[in-house]
């Protein structure tokens, strides 16, 4: 939503899944040198920047009508989602190049989001959706040097479509699908004097399935219900400043299981969070500086009730309730020092805290569980940042390092270096070094589990890759390694309360990215491959344990889009996605322990077409999973049949 002055150069009909910088490169290389990505904190152009950058523009994702923000990530080269292609409202992990799931962070505009209640701290991926979205944009590597803890794997940031300064302008989208979805997003935008706001609302029905594997044919369908309002409001201060506040509230509700192979009819989960966000930019001859604010507070809630005990059930009813607040303030400034050099440097201060409760009811009467109030689980942490860049015709360098200081565990440092050669006018040479970090959640610290001692995860990246850009096709290859120390994890007890979060574990990832793209007339094409392997050594009473760190994470992933422009209003494109085979962990009830289970390979696939009947309306048709294969992402629960989706949408 905020007022960036940056646009992402879009190819109109380019085929819809997988959309990154090369496939938009293929057009005409002289193209690299407008588009520009707003993750790095300010309006930057491709060409001069050696990071691994994806985008998906707001045409490709007009093309993904009917998928969730899961299933658009899925197709990304390097990164994975278990959960994407599952029930409506299941668990969504997200991992980026085999890296855990708290190691990737979400931003919107730029702002951290993330959930201080979870164990993990990771936001609830089913709160958001693509409507309201003018790109995502995907930086890979350590990003912590400028945005802080949980960026050790990457960030993916999502941008939000800005007010419109033209007359009112406006769209209704209605969309069914064959497994009860009703989908209804309306939006209106436009000007008033000097003042442009933007307002969007969305209701979601989703009947489902259900969302544990029915072997026996009597589980009832697991629903899911999504609602969404965004408001955005922005205006020019004087001549040289401008004014962005945007709002953001969601809510889910949707049925939830009992475990793998384990139906529960009475089971359900509410979550809704409620975001504002401030931007105050202020742009001088040679100086241009930002000033931001966001508060986000975040509620879920999950109940069990006692009209439905399932076979394997402990307790009769049980409820719970957790609630995350985060608030934050940053200044930041670009400078331009003359001769292609540019400062970055700036201070922001975060802070979050957690009120969570839960009891249950059994046999034996209820037990209350300790509470976690805000009192004592709160934590800040204070940062100052700086990067210089320098370009150069031949290619450019940038470097930077961040101070930071926690109000739990003292001070450190992390650092980036990122070079960058052109070696033709095509192709372009890069590297990166890099460290992150991830703090403790509030539950690692301060839950009966807790451990007050706890230190942050600290990684370093390495990465080297090689791309080429020419008017008809353009590929990237990418080869890196991940290491993290201190990891946490949780170790079992004998004695109350069982069990504790330590810093023990160490992990290393390597792979390779390689994705390339193709356009020849009505034709083009996209094609990424990922290979990953990876290990975490545990260390438990002085023995070290090691196994491998692909927990529901494939060693091998290959996506396939192949798209054809009909004619100029009919457009049609498939996809293929494969996934080797992956190994989950389940709690063996009969054994008492925990046990591996083997997941299958796969194909999914999908074939989309729109039709834009004129400049008002367009009907988009897509059909998941085409072959209609059964197949896991996660052991005992059910995944999508074949389903299809019909979009109408009016616009003005």
């Amino acid at each position: 939503m905020f007022h960036f002055k940056s646009q992402c150069l879009a190819l109109g009909a380019i085929l819809f899944p997988s959309a990154v910088v090369f496939a938009q490169q293929s057009a005409d290389s002289q193209l690299l040198s407008e588009v520009q990505v707003a993750a790095p904190k300010y309006p930057q152009k491709l060409n001069q920047t050696g990071k691994v950058v994806s985008i998906i523009s707001r045409a490709q994702l007009d093309q993904m009508t009917g998928k969730s923000l899961a299933e658009v990530l899925q197709s990304q080269v390097g990164i994975s989602v278990n959960g994407a292609r599952s029930a409506p409202g299941s668990n969504q992990e997200i991992y980026v190049r085999g890296a855990n799931t708290g190691h990737v962070l979400l931003l919107i505009d730029g702002f951290p989001v993330n959930d201080p209640s979870h164990i993990s701290q990771v936001m609830d991926w089913n709160l958001l959706d693509i409507s309201s979205l003018e790109r995502i944009e995907i930086l890979k590597g350590g990003q912590s040097t400028l945005y802080g803890s949980d960026a050790m794997a990457g960030v993916i940031n999502l941008v939000t479509q800005k007010p419109s300064s033209k007359q009112v302008q406006g769209k209704v989208q209605i969309q069914v699908g064959s497994i009860g979805e009703l989908n209804t997003t309306a939006q209106v935008r436009g000007s008033i004097a000097k003042n442009l706001w933007n307002i969007q609302v969305r209701d979601f029905i989703s009947q489902g399935y259900s969302a544990a594997k029915d072997t026996i044919g009597t589980f009832e369908k697991d629903g899911f219900r999504q609602q969404q309002v965004h408001v955005g409001w922005s205006r020019p201060i004087g001549e040289k400043s401008w004014l962005d506040v945007y709002y953001q509230w969601n809510a889910n509700k949707s049925n939830l299981d009992a475990g793998p192979y384990a139906d529960e009819k009475d089971y359900t989960a509410k979550a809704n969070s409620s975001s504002l966000r401030m931007q105050y930019q202020y742009k001088g001859d040679h100086l241009t500086w930002y000033l931001r604010a966001f508060h986000e507070v975040i509620h879920r809630e999950f109940t069990n009730d006692s009209t439905f005990i399932a076979a394997n059930a402990w307790t009769n009813f049980s409820h719970s309730t957790y609630e995350g607040k985060s608030q934050g303030l940053e200044w930041y400034g670009k400078w331009s020092l003359g001769r292609e050099f540019v400062l970055l440097a700036g201070t922001e201060y975060r802070y979050q805290n957690t009120l969570q409760s839960d009891y249950s009811i059994s046999a034996y009467g209820r037990y209350d569980s300790p509470s976690l109030a805000p009192e004592k689980a709160n934590q800040s942490i204070w940062a100052t940042y700086a990067t210089v860049q320098k370009n150069w015709d031949m290619g450019g360098i940038e470097m930077g390092t961040r101070w930071n200081k926690s109000s739990n565990f003292g001070d450190f440092t992390t650092f980036t270096i990122n070079p960058y050669v052109f070696l033709t006018k095509s192709w372009k040479l890069f590297a990166n070094v890099n460290s992150g970090f991830k703090v403790p959640s509030l539950y690692q610290l301060y839950s009966p589990y807790g451990n007050s001692v706890l230190k942050p995860e600290l990684g370093t990246t390495l990465e080297f890759g090689l791309s080429i850009a020419k008017p008809a096709w353009s590929a990237r290859i990418v080869g890196f390694q991940n290491s993290v120390k201190d990891g946490i994890v949780f170790q079992s007890k004998n004695v109350d309360p069982y069990g504790q979060y330590v810093n023990v574990s160490k992990q290393n990832t390597q792979g390779i990215e390689v994705e390339g793209g193709y356009r020849k007339g009505s034709f083009n094409s996209t094609l990424n491959y990922t290979f990953l392997d990876g290990n975490l050594t545990n260390k438990f009473a002085g023995k070290d344990s090691t196994y491998s760190s692909l927990i529901r994470r494939p060693a091998h992933a290959l996506v396939l889009n192949l798209g054809y422009q009909i004619n100029a209003k009919w457009q049609v494109s498939l996809l293929h996605h494969w996934q080797a085979r992956r190994t989950d962990f389940v709690y063996d009830e009969a054994l008492f322990s925990v046990v591996s289970k083997e997941l299958k390979p796969y194909v999914w696939a999908e074939i989309q077409s729109s039709y834009q009947v004129n400049k008002h309306v367009q009907f988009n048709l897509l059909i998941k999973n085409l072959y209609n294969q059964a197949f896991v992402e996660s052991y005992g629960y059910s995944t999508q049949p074949m389903n299809l989706l019909l979009a109408f949408k009016y616009q003005w």
